[in-house]
């Protein structure tokens, strides 16, 4: 790990994204202050990010969400909310208590990759949480164009097999599932050095073998 600038868990909290929240420059482990962090930006920075931000998201809702925003709040502007803009409804946003979980999560998300620093490594737990299947792909887009960007690692847990298939066979090399012994211990162990991993590939999807149970069937010499 000594490659690392820092590791940071990242585990976004919806319902604490939802609250008004205090303009800070440190974005917290559960995501709660993600408006405030915005708004901490030099007015021409918080364009530019809630630009990408919103790049990112208009392509994940199915309400059509076009822009979003942090404002600052409060009789001395020293609180911060989140709200986006939707295309049925242009003229009226809509603040965090109107957002799905799915996307203040991935809103968190996308803020998280661009607020830390380069060469660090970033763990998000069930990075999918909240959003619909048919959105992995758009997921999985914005976590390896960001990530490449901004020169961050991700590791992330999933129990979505949707998800697995969406990440494609050439990223097999960077995925590894948990197994636990007749003692109850864990083990982490990398898919591609499962012994009948061409074997179970040939028959289906990354993802049909997990669902199938099949990924943590045993092969020769596993």
């Amino acid at each position: 790990m000594g490659k690392y600038s820092s590791i940071i868990i990242f585990d976004p909290v919806p319902a604490k994204m939802r609250d008004y929240c205090k303009i800070s420059k440190e974005l917290k482990s559960d995501g709660s202050n993600v408006a405030g962090v915005l708004c901490a930006l030099s007015p021409e920075e918080k364009k530019k990010v809630e630009a990408l931000v919103s790049s990112y998201v208009r392509p994940l809702s199915e309400r059509d969400i076009n822009k979003v925003i942090s404002e600052p709040v409060g009789l001395i502007k020293s609180d911060a909310m989140l709200y986006c803009y939707e295309d049925w409804n242009p003229e009226q946003p809509v603040d965090a208590r109107g957002m799905s979980d799915g996307t203040l999560r991935f809103i968190a998300i996308v803020v998280a990759l661009l607020a830390v620093a380069p060469h660090s490594l970033l763990l998000i737990e069930e990075v999918d949480n909240g959003l619909h299947p048919s959105r992995a792909k758009e997921l999985v887009d914005m976590l390896k164009d960001l990530s490449r960007q901004r020169q961050v690692d991700v590791l992330c847990t999933t129990h979505n097999p949707v998800l697995l298939d969406e990440l494609g066979n050439k990223m097999i090399p960077f995925v590894s599932y948990v197994t636990r012994d007749e003692n109850g211990d864990s083990h982490v162990n990398l898919l591609e050095e499962k012994e009948n991993l061409t074997k179970l590939m040939a028959s289906g999807t990354i993802g049909r073998m997990m669902v199938n149970d099949k990924i943590n069937e045993k092969g020769i010499g596993d």
